[in-house]
This record gives C-alpha cells, sequence and structure tokens, in this order.
C-alpha cells in the first residue's frame, strides 16, 4: 500500500476518535467501550495474526515485554483515558488538547537522550502550551475542564509506548504490531473491566446504533488505525509523517461542526491555530534535525 494514501487515510481515522469516543461514552460505561472496542479490533486482525506464525511472534519471550508495553501504553491505557475524558468535553478540544504529545516527546527526547532543547524549540513548545492554555482558561467555569485535564494528562502514554516500539525486531511486520497492540491492551483493561462490573457501575447499550459504534470503534479507530499508521511510519520519514498527522484537529473540529455536534467557539478558534502552529514548528526542527544528522553520519544530504 502506498505510504502517503494510508497516512491520509490515517489522518480521516484520527479525525474521527473524538467523534466515536464521545459517542460511546453516551451508550456505554467508557471501561466497556474501551474494552469491547480493542476485542472487536483484535478480532478484525485475527485471520492475519494466526498466519505465518505471527501469533507466535507475538507471545514470544523476546518478544513479550517490548510488545507488551507497546500495548499497555499505545492502546489500552489512554484509550480508557481519552475515552473517560470524552466523557466530560468535547471532540474539538479533545483533539486540540491532545496535541501536546508533542510536549512529550520533546522533553522526552530531553530527558533520555540529552539532547539539548534550543530557542526554537522552546517557542514552538510555548505556541502549543498557549494553545491548550487558552482551551484549559475558557472551560474552567464549566464542567468541561475536567475532560480537558484527562485528555492533556494522556498523551505521554503514548511516547512510553514508542520507545519499547523502536525496540521491536525490525522483521515484525504491519499486522503482527497491530495485533500485538490489541491482545497486550485489551489484557491491561481486563482488571478495570472487572471492578467495573463488580461495582455494578457497568452501562452498556445492545441496540443497533450502540453496536454499529462498537464496531467502529474496534475496527476504525484500532485496528485498522494502527495498521496504517505503521504502514505509513515504516515507508516515510517519521518527522514528515509527524507534521502530516497533526493536522487532524482541523479535521475534527470541521467534522464536528458539520455533524451539529458543536459549534466554533473563539476559544476553540484560537487554541486551534496555536496548537497546531506549534504543533507543525516542532516537527519541522525535527525533521530538520534528522536531516542533519544523517548527513553528519554519511557525509551526504538527504534529497
Amino acid at each position: 500500500m502506498n505510504p502517503l494514501a494510508a497516512l491520509l487515510t490515517d489522518v480521516v481515522l484520527s479525525a474521527l476518535w473524538p467523534i466515536v469516543g464521545q459517542a460511546g461514552t453516551r451508550l456505554f460505561h467508557p471501561v466497556l467501550f474501551s474494552q469491547f472496542g480493542i476485542a472487536i479490533g483484535l478480532l478484525s486482525v485475527l485471520p492475519w495474526l494466526l498466519r505465518e506464525g505471527r501469533w507466535r511472534r507475538v507471545i514470544a519471550a523476546e518478544n513479550r515485554r517490548a510488545l507488551a508495553m507497546v500495548g499497555i501504553f499505545g492502546s489500552g491505557l489512554p484509550s480508557l483515558s481519552l475515552i473517560l475524558g470524552l466523557s466530560f468535553t468535547t471532540p474539538s478540544n479533545a483533539a486540540i488538547v491532545a496535541q501536546v504529545e508533542v510536549l512529550y516527546s520533546a522533553a522526552l527526547c530531553a530527558l533520555v537522550l540529552k539532547e539539548r532543547i534550543g530557542a526554537a524549540q522552546a517557542a514552538a513548545s510555548a505556541l502549543v502550551l498557549a494553545g491548550t492554555a487558552v482551551i484549559l482558561a475558557h472551560d474552567l467555569s464549566s464542567p468541561r475542564w475536567k475532560g480537558d485535564a484527562i485528555i492533556l494528562a494522556t498523551p505521554w502514554m503514548f511516547q512510553v509506548s514508542h520507545i519499547f516500539a523502536k525496540r521491536l525486531p525490525k522483521d515484525l511486520d504491519e499486522a503482527t504490531i497491530t495485533g500485538a497492540r490489541l491482545f497486550y491492551g485489551m489484557l491491561s483493561l481486563l482488571p478495570f473491566t472487572a471492578w467495573t462490573l463488580a461495582s455494578g457501575s457497568a452501562r452498556a447499550s445492545w441496540t443497533p446504533a450502540a453496536a454499529c459504534w462498537l464496531v467502529a470503534q474496534g475496527i476504525g479507530m484500532y485496528s485498522l488505525n494502527h495498521f496504517l499508521w505503521y504502514v505509513a511510519i515504516r515507508r516515510m520519514d517519521l518527522a514528515k509523517a509527524t507534521a502530516i498527522i497533526l493536522s487532524y484537529p482541523a479535521f475534527t473540529v470541521g467534522f464536528s461542526w458539520l455533524l451539529g455536534l458543536e459549534t466554533m467557539r473563539a476559544a476553540q478558534a484560537g487554541g486551534l491555530a496555536l496548537t497546531l502552529a506549534g504543533a507543525y514548528w516542532l516537527s519541522t526542527l525535527v525533521l530538520k534535525s534528522s536531516r542533519e544528522q544523517a548527513t553528519t553520519a554519511t557525509g551526504f544530504a538527504e534529497p
């Protein structure tokens, strides 16, 4: 599959995750919507996972720890956290505030890889923070701030997942990684599901509409989203892919408006502009840095 086509399709799916997630919270307890959605996603990739020895590699001792961390921090825990946040805030807010992931990425590089944070990177990070602050400050007087805060505290988990994903064998294909991510993510949610059922707080709707939202979450937001992302980043520059995927909040805002789910507020428009500008600036800095490193290592500039 063409990596650019995979990435552009993934942009649309990423734009829809807050909309699908919020719809699910109206019909299911957040824990159950996350658990059942991941289970459906896993079932959808199972036919591929059971072929060509992929399943054996998912549970092999040499891969198990890294794949489990990818699943726990890439699908299980962040999925639950994001859906819980969507119980309080709007899809547009969630998509915009989630852009702070680029700040977690920069902080992780500084702390773990000892990379120096330059003036340009600090300024770009300040734009992302400013955009997020605009959203949070506007929502302090409404219940939305709880959801915004939960979303804000979630994206670091994806960065932990990325660290362990880099340790995976290069010959693991996209179907194997996707299936493993969903399998271990599903296992990580079992204690939460057991507690929800035991506490009597479980809530679920089994209407045809509810089933459709579950399928959309499982196949669209989990299995297909993960698979397309791995197809893209394994065949094109990660910084370029990141720069493109960061545009998805603009589509979330557009879809929410077209579907009549919310109206664009001044705070959202300002926050969106600031976070997109800062996130895009950060991604271009990463791309520039990676090109410079490649030039230093090979003696030739990248095309």
